[in-house]
């Protein structure tokens, strides 16, 4: 009987999962449950194969308990003591925890503490959490952060200038997130530049985007800061504006909720053009689309502006800049137009590299460019699943 790990991202209306070997991460299932709490819809991808089915999924319990049976219809579960292992990749629980850690009652409680910081995610995956550890009591129930790689910034990156009285009292500091992410792309690059400690400008972009300064091996400076609200502009979400709007708003009549679901879920590039997707916006763009093309300035400008105040705060002491995640790792129209809106570095694309396929990473910049630039496939939930080994390995 081989051992099982299972890795799942729980969000508020969607459960992805996927299924690894314990001894070699080999991936033998992945998956996904969304229109939980509306109808809901299964997908399975294993052995070159794809299920997909509706299914009741009136709430987490049951989407997971439908996980489960399709595992076993399978056969890729054949028992479910299988499962050594279950990992969850979760937001927010503070800076009181520094690694990933096993789901103890207290574990949970700095979870519960910091819903009100990440409603949408930390609640869903404390719940199911819950619903893990009591339908797979034998098995290993361990937290991945998305904070914790974060947790070396130093003070100057981290404190924000109000109050410092109301900043402790309230824990207002910037966190930063999609850490499971920047680890694996400092591991991935220590490996590919052969060297240990590295100095990294990576650019995390996907519907949700952030930057991060990697210093010696660790996180230095990051967009993201409180929530994942700051920063960069995004597929939904605003990315830097005055502070004042929000006040504003509400003052204009304008609920909480409302400001809050217009600033996360109805800005960015959405709000600029009506698609969050990047290659609805290209295509725009390429129809000539004035709205489109002044929306790919704007947020291909603001990444060039974090990549030339990192390089100021890494001293010009850089490695390699890494582009990664779905837009990353596949957008050369947004790579492109980032490298073009830099222009205090003399940074050069190989045209033909980065129109090459490819599976790991490739180096997409030319020789004479004054750093390296690669595009890198991450693997957060290989993180997580390895996070989920070396607990079990603690426990024997």
């Amino acid at each position: 009987m081989s051992q099982k790990i299972v890795v799942i991202n729980a969000g508020s209306s969607s459960i992805k999962f996927k299924i690894f070997e314990k001894d070699n991460y080999k991936v033998i299932a992945s998956g996904l449950c969304e229109r939980i709490f509306v109808d809901g819809h299964f997908s399975m991808k294993f052995d070159d194969k794809e299920v997909n089915l509706d299914a009741a999924m009136p709430n987490h319990t049951k989407a997971i308990e439908c996980v489960l049976e399709q595992l076993k219809k399978y056969r890729i579960i054949t028992d479910f003591n299988e499962i050594v292992g279950v990992g969850h990749r979760t937001v927010l629980a503070g800076s009181e925890i520094t690694s990933s850690v096993e789901t103890t009652d207290w574990v949970k409680e700095k979870i519960r503490e910091h819903i009100k910081l990440a409603p949408l995610h930390n609640e869903p995956e404390l719940t199911v959490i819950e619903i893990f550890q009591k339908l797979l009591p034998h098995a290993v129930s361990v937290a991945s952060f998305d904070n914790t790689f974060h947790a070396t910034i130093p003070p100057v990156n981290y404190i924000y200038p109000i109050d410092q009285t109301i900043a402790k009292k309230y824990a207002i500091r910037r966190y930063g997130f999609h850490g499971n992410s920047y680890r694996y792309i400092n591991k991935q690059m220590q490996t590919i530049l052969n060297k240990d400690k590295l100095n990294l400008i990576v650019c995390h972009l996907g519907n949700g985007a952030s930057i991060t300064a990697i210093k010696n091996g660790m996180s230095y400076a990051t967009s993201m800061g409180l929530t994942p609200l700051e920063g960069l502009m995004m597929g939904t979400r605003c990315g830097d504006i005055d502070p004042s709007i929000p006040i504003y708003l509400a003052r204009q009549g304008m609920k909480n909720d409302e400001i809050d679901g217009m600033l996360n879920k109805k800005s960015g590039v959405q709000g600029m053009c009506g698609s969050s997707d990047m290659r609805d916006l290209q295509a725009k763009c390429n129809a000539n689309n004035p709205e489109a093309q002044l929306t790919i300035e704007m947020y291909t400008r603001r990444v060039a502006r974090y990549i030339v105040d990192y390089a100021n705060q890494l001293e010009d002491k850089v490695d390699a800049i890494v582009f990664t995640a779905g837009i990353g790792e596949n957008s050369t129209f947004v790579i492109k137009n980032t490298i073009n809106n830099v222009k205090l570095v003399k940074l050069l694309l190989d045209e033909q590299t980065l129109s090459n396929k490819y599976s790991d990473y490739k180096l997409i910049s030319s020789n004479n460019s004054h750093y390296p630039i690669y595009c890198v496939r991450t693997d957060e939930e290989l993180m997580i699943a390895q996070d989920v080994e070396e607990m079990i390995n603690k426990k024997k």
